[in-house]
């Protein structure tokens, strides 16, 4: 598990392990094919961190799976941008 601690800088009430259960549930709903879902996890890790780029990598292949291949490559960007 990596560590997740320099994204709750925002709204520092949010543990670090909030996070990481996040992102584990988001990784485990991308494995059950569950993308929708999978989506609803990384908006929410977005919404505590605006600017995590691995979330936005997580969020544009749950994209990429759901065939939304422009919102896709535009969260690609945000996580090779920021």
């Amino acid at each position: 598990m990596q560590d997740t601690s320099h994204e709750t800088k925002k709204l520092p009430n949010v543990s670090a392990e909030a996070i990481n259960a996040l992102y584990d549930e988001g990784k485990l709903l991308l494995c059950m094919g569950r993308y929708e879902e999978a989506l609803q996890c990384y908006d929410r890790i977005l919404e505590i961190s605006p600017t995590s780029k691995r979330a936005e990598g997580y969020k544009g292949l749950a994209l990429f799976k759901l065939k939304r291949h422009a919102e896709a490559s535009q969260c690609y960007e945000r996580a090779l941008v920021n």
